[in-house]
């Protein structure tokens, strides 16, 4: 009976790996396809609080994200009139989660959920690559799962897979989920990982994620003097020369991104500068704002031909959207953790799970990865891991 219900424990938290796998389809004008893996999660997160396998331990514990529950809540019923609406759901699914990771007294089995995702991602984008496969369009109109034709004169395109956000953020996911089970290996298993984590990657032709994932790789690789690790690393860099790793970061064409996305943050923080004081507090609301290149305004006010994006960095997201009071309600989630990482700094710099979240961070300056759900859930997940063994151990 105890290994049975263990089992639903384990059935509940691979929900959360199947999210960054599932695409975003419509099946009802109420329900999405990537809705099903958390109404899962939520069913046998409900059977595990009957069975006495998840408890509630002190609010203080989730006092933070209660917090900043609370507030978006209330800053969307005071903008939109709303009192329930994606974000709030979002993060009470969080909250959730938390629960659950710890309650639990034995994660060991995560390293391979995060090994098995590693993989299969891995080589979904470098065979789908070269085979130029791509599987549809999915509700958000715009990438297509797998294979995506460009006009680059260096590559006939680049990869996607199936979480939203386009190339940028699965090359983000592919180079967290690598040098998290790089970090996490001792065996053979791990020179398997960084050639085909790199590929993978690289296909994805995500400069920041490419960058990221090569530099924490390096860090690691030096600083364990694993020398049998910088020959794979220099032997999938080679192989990537060959796929125009040099002309996808100075070819003229390719500084257009770049220009785009620095037109976008500077239009950020102008916007940010020059409104008042009690704006900047509270900030325009969900939904309420997009840009596009150096315009950013009211999203009623694009036109149906442009695609209004977020300010491609996280922070300026949520300044933006929830103000100065949810940039500082939402950091306060990371009060604890960061206090548990610098106690045992030594031991932590090389540890999986800070690797993983400080690439996520990292890449979280350059696109809204802490806003795209569909990849930040493994970024809570191993956040509340974190805190996991201090509660256990009290």
């Amino acid at each position: 009976m105890v290994e049975n219900k263990d089992s639903v424990i384990r059935l509940q938290i691979l929900c959360v790996f199947l999210i960054p796998l599932t695409p975003h389809l419509t099946i009802t004008n109420n329900l999405q396809f990537d809705d099903i893996p958390v109404a899962l999660f939520l069913l046998l997160f409900a059977i595990n609080l009957y069975n006495n396998k998840i408890k509630i331990f002190k609010i203080r514990e989730f006092l933070p994200l209660l917090m900043f529950i609370f507030y978006i809540t209330f800053q969307n019923y005071l903008l939109n009139g709303k009192l329930i609406f994606s974000e709030n759901l979002r993060f009470i699914f969080y909250l959730g989660l938390m629960i659950t990771i710890i309650s639990i007294e034995n994660l060991n089995f995560l390293k391979n959920f995060y090994l098995y995702l590693t993989i299969f991602l891995s080589i979904f984008s470098i065979s789908f690559y070269f085979f130029e496969i791509e599987l549809g369009i999915d509700s958000y109109d715009y990438w297509s799962i797998g294979f995506n034709k460009n006009d680059w004169l260096f590559t006939p395109g680049r990869m996607n897979g199936f979480q939203a956000g386009g190339p940028n953020a699965f090359g983000g996911l592919i180079a967290c989920l690598t040098i998290y089970s790089v970090s996490s290996l001792e065996n053979i298993k791990k020179y398997l990982i960084i050639f085909i984590g790199i590929l993978g990657c690289f296909f994805t032709y995500s400069r920041a994620s490419i960058l990221v994932l090569l530099l924490s790789l390096l860090f690691v690789l030096i600083f364990n003097k694993d020398f049998i690790g910088l020959f794979v690393f220099a032997i999938s860099l080679s192989i990537t020369l060959n796929f125009g790793l040099i002309d996808r970061f100075t070819s003229e064409n390719e500084t257009e991104g770049i220009r785009d996305r620095i037109e976008m943050q500077d239009a950020s923080i102008s916007d940010i500068l020059n409104k008042s004081i009690s704006e900047n507090l509270i900030g325009y609301g969900q939904g309420n704002f997009g840009i596009v290149r150096d315009e950013l305004r009211s999203i009623d006010n694009f036109s149906d031909d442009v695609r209004p994006t977020g300010p491609h960095n996280s922070f300026l997201f949520l300044i933006l959207n929830y103000g100065f009071i949810g940039l500082l309600l939402f950091l306060n989630i990371f009060i604890k953790p960061l206090k548990i990482f610098f106690s045992k700094f030594s031991n932590n710099l090389l540890d999986s799970k800070y690797l993983f979240l400080g690439c996520f961070v990292a890449l979280s300056f350059t696109g809204d990865f802490i806003q795209n759900h569909s990849i930040s859930v493994l970024f809570f997940l191993l956040l509340f891991e974190s805190l996991r063994r201090e509660e256990n151990a009290k």
